[in-house]
């Protein structure tokens, strides 16, 4: 029997249309660009390789068709996806699915935005795209994982080239058989490698940037007339296959357009890996319920599953920023003589700190499979702290703070909004951003957005 993969998604992106999308649906779509917006902002301050990345595309010019946010000036549309993508994931603060494995946000929207700035399209159909794009980005990276993470593939680049390009196929209005086309170029082009986990991490970015830019690039090329492959997911030497090997096709089809994931998306709340969320989580209810003083800590055991440990077990302090992000020992260290994990906190000021280093090397990590649970909605850490008069304190948190089950609240939602862009927009462009996006469907034109974000 044929799966038909490729044309059962190639028409659900055609098909989907705004007034079919539930208002929770839609709402969600609001609140996820609001995410992307500021953790964008924040990116472009203070990631090393987003600044990197910008000056290159600034010095290279070309056509003036879509913004870099932050430096609020045009580029090419692929380009201005790129900056964007990478800014977005530079400060690990974007939103993520646990299931799919991945960041739809930061491939998704940087795509759907350049191409929706390059025509002028509605804030209803940038609405829609996004949802269609974090849809394939789910679907796909559910069906395919836990294969793809386990091979060493980043979901956020490789799945996040097809549902980028789906988002700029549907701002574009693509028929069936150029948004096939769409898929079958971008397909060819996913890539990214979680070997940037382990050392490298300033390029981990990179990985969405590139999703995004690949998306927008073919979405161009199939609009432009180019042919790609007809069966990029299930055919023979095609994604299934080159990446994952192994593919659920119930989790990628079933009930399409009848549910949306973008739902189901968690918001993070600290700048580094998801999968020390927990464990910080923890340690921050030990410091505060229990008063702890990093002086009185003898020991320190820290237990999380077995992904979380491939990605952010580390035995020796982290050598650059980015490092931090994705270092267990260091986040729970730091967690626990700071009593906070924030955007300032993860730098390299706080690797030379005498108090953190010692508390780091007072960590024991333990590896427990039965923290990471999808049917019992487990993925989680466990933070025992013993004291210097004997006392112990212990605590597990089953999903970090931002999943679906464990909600943050809107006040810290919109802390984070404006902390993490009150270095480059007042109060009042705060405000009228917000203003615009939660009422996105009434304008016809998102340049309007794109005036008052390049403007005071």
């Amino acid at each position: 029997m044929s799966i038909n993969a490729t044309e059962r998604l190639a028409d659900f992106i055609r098909k989907i249309e705004y007034n079919q999308l539930p208002k929770d649906v839609i709402n969600a779509a609001k609140e996820s660009f609001v995410d992307f917006l500021a953790v964008s902002i924040a990116g472009y301050r203070k990631g090393q390789l987003s600044q990197l990345i910008i000056d290159y595309l600034l010095q290279i010019g070309g056509r003036e068709e879509s913004t870099i946010l932050g430096v609020e000036k045009k580029v090419p549309s692929v380009n201005a996806a790129l900056a964007n993508g990478v800014s977005g994931h530079s400060m690990d603060l974007d939103d993520g699915h646990r299931k799919a494995l991945g960041h739809p946000g930061v491939c998704v929207i940087p795509a759907a935005l350049a191409v929706g700035e390059l025509t002028g399209c509605s804030g209803k159909t940038l609405l829609t795209s996004i949802i269609i794009g974090y849809e394939i980005f789910v679907r796909i990276g559910k069906a395919v994982n836990p294969s793809l993470f386990s091979r060493g593939f980043h979901t956020t680049g490789v799945c996040g080239t097809l549902a980028a390009a789906s988002a700029a196929a549907k701002v574009f209005s693509l028929d069936k058989e150029k948004i096939i086309s769409t898929l079958g170029i971008a397909g060819t082009q996913s890539c990214g490698l979680l070997v940037v986990t382990h050392s490298g991490q300033m390029m981990k970015p990179l990985n969405a940037g590139k999703a995004a830019q690949n998306g927008v690039i073919s979405a161009l090329l199939s609009q432009a007339g180019a042919i790609g492959s007809s069966k990029i997911v299930e055919g023979k030497d095609g994604f299934v296959q080159a990446f994952s090997g192994n593919c659920d096709y119930s989790l990628m089809l079933d009930h399409l357009g009848e549910s949306f994931e973008i739902k189901n998306c968690y918001k993070k709340f600290y700048p580094a890996c998801r999968h020390t969320h927990a464990a910080i989580d923890a340690a921050l209810y030990l410091k505060n319920q229990f008063n702890i003083i990093h002086k009185d800590i003898k020991e320190i055991e820290v237990t999380a599953y077995p992904a979380a440990l491939k990605l952010t077990e580390k035995k020796d302090m982290p050598i650059d920023e980015a490092g931090t992000r994705f270092n267990l020992a260091f986040a729970v260290s730091l967690s626990l003589v700071k009593g906070r994990a924030g955007i300032k906190d993860f730098s390299i000021e706080n690797t030379k700190s005498r108090e953190i280093n010692d508390l780091f090397r007072k960590i024991r990590i333990k590896s427990d499979p039965s923290l990471n649970s999808k049917e019992n909605n487990i993925r989680g850490s466990k933070v025992e702290v013993v004291l210097l008069d004997g006392k112990k304190y212990e605590k597990t948190v089953n999903l970090p703070k931002g999943e679906l089950e464990n909600p943050a609240r809107l006040e810290d939602f919109y802390n984070k909004y404006y902390e993490c862009t009150d270095s480059d927009w007042s109060k009042k462009k705060q405000e009228n951003i917000l203003e615009i996006v939660n009422n996105l469907e009434e304008i016809s034109n998102i340049n309007h957005l794109m005036e008052v974000i390049k403007n005071e």
